[in-house]
């Protein structure tokens, strides 16, 4: 079960007078990087890196169509 869920890590370091950040896997494969001007910037983005690739995961719950819409018309109580 474990090979079918990816886990992710947020990395934020200090190089020179720039914060670089990076998301990788638990391997150390880096997936999204780049660097700002201060920690918080860093960790915003960071944060917002991870948020948009667990975003766009394949296997994220999805609710069937047809329970969306009778749960619109209040037909189904979620």
């Amino acid at each position: 079960m474990t090979d079918q869920f990816r886990t992710f890590e947020m990395v934020v370091k200090k190089r020179g007078r720039r914060w670089t950040w990076c998301v990788r896997t638990t391997e150390g494969v880096g997936i999204m990087q780049g660097s700002e001007a201060n920690r918080a910037a860093a960790k915003y983005q960071a944060d917002r890196a991870l948020f948009l690739l667990l975003l766009t995961a394949p296997y994220r719950l999805r609710r069937p169509r047809g329970l969306d819409l009778m749960a619109s018309q209040g037909r189904f109580a979620s």
